[in-house]
């Protein structure tokens, strides 16, 4: 199987203007020179020789604290990639959001820990932060930027999970994403339980399932599948779990390469090698690609639809190969392993020869996202076949429409 990145997360800089409490990169100011803008541009350019419908999101730190910030979404989109933006959202305003319409940028993800404002605030460690985040979701809208909520979800919020979706829906974005945190930078512990955290997979899943105002996504959460085959949730063909070093990697400030962004194990550096090269040739990401678990996960009936969260057996186990410490599944040995599906895909729609044909080139990863999109689009034009024509519109409105 030739495996190729379909998103690459880049942290631009570790330059923050929070201090946040959970933060996975610990970021503050510079250790070391970052990337400078030539770097930067060379690994861009590098990227889109790999793969030209790859996703890149920039992130950080905070992206938005990077001078040359409107410079890199501009060169990546002219290079083909589709540019997305993770911030915290406190440093956008209406002419800088303008800016990066016109650069290219084509979505943004902005952190909510909260509901409630002092909440949030408090979490982030500067006031005011909640209200700032909230207005530039608004500014991104009205520019025609889709939008994202990305909610970290802990045993203090994970009883809020409809409010998010609500709040969600009342600033119109286009997904709520619910991350799970990794024990990694000043995330010292995962701030869910086991107990909660499956409880909270299971209310992702209905969501997931019911909303039709926009997405609704788990992250590093592989085991939200595991939850939907119990449920009797079609799985959608090529469905995978943790994509770390299968479909996903992520390169840092100083242009360290790692599997995942909560993975700290580097496999290489741009600065001394060709991106191409490390993607293809390290020996760790050869060994995730293999799938030989250990623990829990290496006899798991679920392990090649999830395959549990890479990251954290690294943080727990100091071995990135053992048993995920978030999933208290106790695999059933009498039962076969799941198997990733590579056939068709169902659906309570009609879809003709040619549509059907074409969905199956979407990146598997990304399939179900694309899917659900498409068939909420035929729904509210009162559509009972889905057409090459819906997927052409469909494509020039979404974030994702290389894939189309």
């Amino acid at each position: 199987m030739e495996y190729q990145p379909y998103i690459v997360s880049w942290n631009v800089t570790r330059r923050c203007n929070l201090s946040c409490g959970h933060c996975y990169i610990d970021a503050g100011s510079a250790v070391e020179p970052e990337l400078n803008t030539q770097q930067c541009t060379a690994l861009i350019d590098e990227l889109a020789a790999i793969n030209k419908s790859m996703m890149l999101i920039v992130t950080g730190g905070e992206p938005m604290m990077r001078e040359d910030i409107f410079d890199l979404i501009y060169h990546a989109s002219e290079a083909g990639l589709i540019p997305v933006l993770g911030t915290n959202g406190t440093l956008l305003t209406s002419k800088n959001v303008t800016h990066l319409k016109e650069a290219g940028l084509r979505g943004a993800g902005i952190s909510i820990d909260s509901t409630t404002p002092a909440e949030h605030d408090s979490f982030r460690g500067v006031s005011g932060s909640w209200s700032k985040a909230i207005e530039s979701l608004n500014l991104l809208r009205e520019v025609g930027i889709e939008t994202q909520l990305d909610v970290t979800v802990m045993d203090s919020s994970c009883a809020d999970l409809e409010k998010f979706v609500a709040l969600g829906a009342e600033l119109g974005a286009k997904a709520v994403n619910f991350f799970f945190l990794v024990c990694t930078g000043r995330a010292m512990r995962t701030l869910i339980s086991t107990a909660n955290y499956d409880s909270a997979l299971r209310t992702i899943m209905v969501l997931s399932k019911s909303e039709r105002r926009l997405m609704v996504r788990a992250r590093c959460a592989p085991h939200i599948y595991r939850v939907m085959h119990e449920d009797g949730t079609h799985i959608l063909p090529g469905t995978r779990g943790c994509l770390a070093g299968r479909s996903y990697m992520r390169v840092d400030p100083y242009g360290n390469v790692t599997a995942c962004p909560y993975m700290p194990d580097t496999v290489g550096n741009v600065k001394s090698e060709p991106i191409a090269a490390i993607w293809n040739n390290s020996t760790n990401l050869i060994t995730l690609r293999e799938g030989k678990y250990g623990g829990r996960c290496g006899r798991c009936e679920y392990m090649e639809v999830c395959g549990g969260c890479r990251a954290r057996a690294f943080a727990d186990k100091a071995d990135f190969m053992d048993e995920d410490p978030l999933c208290a599944y106790e695999p059933k040995q009498e039962r076969e392993t799941l198997k990733v599906d590579t056939g068709d895909f169902k659906s309570d729609l009609q879809w003709d020869d040619a549509a059907r044909q074409r969905i199956k080139a979407v990146p598997a990863f990304v399939r179900k996202m694309v899917i659900r999109a498409i068939e909420n689009a035929a729904r509210e034009k009162g559509a009972t076949v889905i057409t090459t024509e819906l997927l052409d519109e469909v494509k020039k409105r979404s974030p994702s429409r290389n894939h189309t």
